[in-house]
């Protein structure tokens, strides 16, 4: 069987940067009770 398309991958996409106080604040905000990991991102402002 012959393959008849390759992708090429030129860039590495990164994590931003964040702050230690910006990651407990969402440590704390993941911990609350009811709340899921995509509220708690929105809340702290990763998003």
């Amino acid at each position: 069987m012959a393959i008849s398309r390759a992708e090429v991958i030129i860039s590495v996409e990164r994590r931003r940067p964040s702050s230690l106080d910006k990651n407990e604040r969402l440590v704390g905000a993941s911990r609350e009770p009811g709340v899921r990991s995509s509220e708690a991102t929105r809340v702290v402002g990763f998003m």
